[in-house]
């Protein structure tokens, strides 16, 4: 390689409403080790206000649902990269693309939740980190 050059790096878009199935859900739910929660994703991608997706020559690489009153308030939800694609910014640039749609939708308050060793990466995200609770 030529001194000063640098590799090309692929550049990934974040996709509004694509289509996508219960099963390419449920194979990256467990290559990010969660099971796959079969049965219920199309459900869940019926009554969404949006999901995005992140995909590298047709294959599912990047996925988050978001949930919301259409009004006020947002739940991002489900946030998943594949574990091949990790740390190269395809995670941050989902919350974005979200929190941008939900903005220009006027909805203002975004919320999440998620186990104590991603807080930097929401943080870097831009969510204040507060305690809460939840029951699952």
């Amino acid at each position: 390689m030529w001194r000063g050059m640098r590799e090309a790096v692929k550049a990934f878009s974040v996709q509004r409403d694509c289509p996508i199935t219960a099963e390419e859900i449920g194979g990256l739910r467990a290559s990010v080790g969660w099971d796959r929660d079969a049965g219920n994703w199309d459900r869940v991608l019926e009554n969404a206000y949006m999901h995005l997706t992140i995909h590298d020559d047709g294959r599912l690489i990047g996925y988050a649902n978001v949930i919301s009153d259409g009004a006020s308030n947002a739940f991002i939800s489900d946030l998943m990269i594949h574990p091949d694609y990790q740390r190269r910014g395809l995670g941050r640039n989902i919350v974005r693309h979200a929190v941008g749609e939900l903005k220009a939708a006027g909805i203002r308050g975004v919320y999440t939740t998620f186990v104590s060793e991603l807080e930097p990466f929401y943080r870097s995200c831009g969510f204040y980190i507060f305690k809460g609770g939840i029951i699952d």
